[in-house]
């Protein structure tokens, strides 16, 4: 399966005239930081998909519901996906995430946050 690059700020990526495609286990990570981006219900074509952006923008953030909530949003893109090492670092009131997750048929990806 293909689908338009997407940049950091959402936007479709344009390389040399035309659009740029991803394939698959870029296409995988790609899909998983869009669905980590959006709040649940934000998107109006799939209120279900997204993560509840609550239980992570709190003063006192609590890892575990923290990487509960980030397995909920990989699930709404495989079932099988299994979080296999997460980080949290906390700098100047932001929290910063980096996971590795990988699914049955051995697809594993790596993601910043």
């Amino acid at each position: 399966m293909k689908g338009f690059k997407i940049d950091d700020g959402g936007d479709i990526v344009i390389e040399k005239g035309k659009i740029a495609m991803v394939d698959d286990t870029d296409l995988i990570a790609q899909t998983v930081r869009q669905i980590l981006k959006t709040n649940i219900g934000e998107w109006e074509f799939d209120t279900a998909e997204g993560i509840d952006f609550s239980r992570i923008l709190t003063k006192n953030p609590n890892y575990d519901l923290i990487r509960d909530t980030i397995q909920l949003g990989l699930r709404q893109v495989d079932e099988t996906f299994v979080i296999t090492q997460i980080d949290f670092r906390q700098h100047d009131r932001r929290l910063f995430i980096d996971f590795k997750s990988t699914t049955s048929d051995g697809t594993e990806i790596s993601i910043s946050l």
